[in-house]
């Protein structure tokens, strides 16, 4: 089966998700509610990650398992996207009083699983995939500048994510609409960030991800 190019992904990465924000759009009174649960943007956000899971598989070659921390973080991600830790637990299986609470030792135990399988993939992506990421960004390659702008872009979501819970404590107010609209963002902000991650895998999975761990094996763009 001959390899994708990286212009068609891209394409097909622009196109799907617009595809789906407007067919959404399309058929809602209140424009708006794109942005609640089960509407198009979460619905995107977490078929982008799906789609970033399956691209790797498909064209990382025979760095698809040795690397299997990017994959892992992207579905465990789609699956905080969709709530899976507090959907099938009253605290929250990412809650510390799940742990030192009465919660079912089974729920502790799969709870401690996942939380140990974040720290593990994530100790991989910086021990192992942070050093060649930094050399690609000094050499100034634009899948290292994706995956810049997609961290920054995290942070700055998770930032405004229940804002006014989050200055409450400080004594500040945070009006309505202004808490509304960044909720609003937050939201417009993940989904730009898990396409960036997208776009980030087709491109380096385009041209080999030795690339990535080899940084020297890349031809000059």
């Amino acid at each position: 089966m001959p390899r994708p190019s990286f212009r068609s992904l891209a394409v097909f990465l622009v196109i799907l998700p617009l595809a789906l924000l407007i067919w959404d759009a399309s058929r809602l009174d209140d424009i708006a509610l794109i942005f609640k649960e089960d509407h198009s943007i979460e619905v995107v956000s977490v078929l982008l990650l799906a789609v970033g899971v399956v691209l790797w598989f498909t064209l990382a070659g025979r760095y698809a398992l040795s690397e299997w921390q990017i994959p892992a973080l992207l579905t465990l991600m789609a699956a905080r996207e969709l709530d899976f830790d507090k959907r099938f637990t009253d605290a929250g299986l990412l809650k510390l009083r799940t742990y030192t609470g009465d919660a079912p030792m089974m729920t502790k135990l799969v709870g401690g699983a996942i939380i140990l399988l974040v720290l593990v993939a994530s100790y991989r992506l910086l021990r192992r995939n942070l050093p060649f990421w930094w050399v690609r960004l000094r050499e100034g390659h634009a899948d290292a500048f994706l995956i810049l702008g997609a961290f920054l872009t995290g942070v700055l979501a998770k930032g405004l994510d229940g804002l006014a819970r989050k200055l409450e404590p400080l004594g500040v107010a945070v009006p309505q609409n202004i808490d509304m609209f960044a909720g609003r963002t937050e939201e417009a902000l993940e989904l730009l960030c898990y396409w960036m991650l997208c776009i980030t895998i087709a491109r380096m999975t385009a041209v080999k991800y030795a690339a990535i761990l080899h940084p020297k094996a890349i031809p000059a763009e």
